[in-house]
C-alpha cells in the first residue's frame, strides 16, 4: 500500500512510502502510525511520522539532532543529551538517535530528517519502536520514504531523490540501554 502525503499550508513538505502487507495496522492522521503483529498478537514494531516546521535554513544539522534527541528524550527516562548518528535516506538525510529500554518494544529509533537538496522550511520526524534491533518491514519503509516538497513552480511539488543505497538503515548493533 502506498501512503502520501502532500504537502499543505505553511508545512511546504510532504512525504510518500510504501508500506508492505505484512504491516496489518495503519493509522492516519497529523502523525502517520504503522504496526506489524506477529502471530500470537505482540507487535514485531511500530513506525510513525509526521512532519515538522522549522527555519533550516542556518544549522540545519544542528536542528535535525536536536529534533532527533528531544523526540527519543521525550519516550525514555534518557538523562542528557543522547548521542547521534548521521543517516541518509533517498532524497533525504539527518539524524537518528537510539536507545535501548525495558518496554515491550525495547529498540527505540528517532530519525529527523530533511530533504537533501531542497531549500525546505521543515522536516519529518520517523519514530520506530521495534522487538529487535532490526525489523525488515521499517526497512522497506524507511527505503521507499520520499519527501515530497512544495518548490514554488505551476504544477508545485517535487519528489526529492530517488538514489538509494543497499546498506542496512536501522542499526545491526544494540545502542547503550537507559
Amino acid at each position: 500500500m502506498l501512503v502520501r502525503r502532500q504537502p499543505q499550508g505553511r508545512r511546504s513538505l510532504g512525504f510518500q512510502l510504501e508500506v508492505p502487507p505484512e504491516v496489518g495496522e495503519v493509522e492516519e492522521g497529523q502523525v502517520l502510525k504503522c504496526r506489524e503483529l506477529r502471530q500470537g498478537g505482540s507487535a514485531a514494531g511500530e513506525l510513525e511520522i509526521s512532519v515538522f516546521a522549522a527555519a533550516l535554513i542556518i544549522d540545519r544539522d544542528g536542528l535535525l539532532a536536536e529534533r532527533a534527541c528531544d523526540v527519543l528524550s521525550s519516550e525514555t527516562a534518557v538523562r542528557g543529551r543522547p548521542a547521534t548518528v548521521a543517516v541518509s535516506l533517498p532524497g533525504a538525510s539527518g539524524f537518528r538517535a537510539s536507545t535501548v529500554r525495558r518496554a515491550d518494544l525495547p529498540y527505540l529509533h528517532v530519525l529527523a530528517l530533511a530533504p537533501a537538496d531542497l531549500g525546505i522550511d521543515g522536516g519529518v520526524v520517523v519514530t520506530l519502536r521495534t522487538a529487535t534491533p532490526d525489523w525488515a518491514a521499517a526497512e522497506h519503509m524507511l527505503r521507499s520514504l520520499r519527501l515530497l516538497a512544495y518548490n514554488g513552480t505551476p504544477n508545485g511539488r517535487v519528489t526529492a531523490g530517488t538514489d538509494t543505497d543497499d546498506a542496512p538503515i536501522l542499526p545491526v548493533v544494540s545502542p547503550t540501554r537507559d
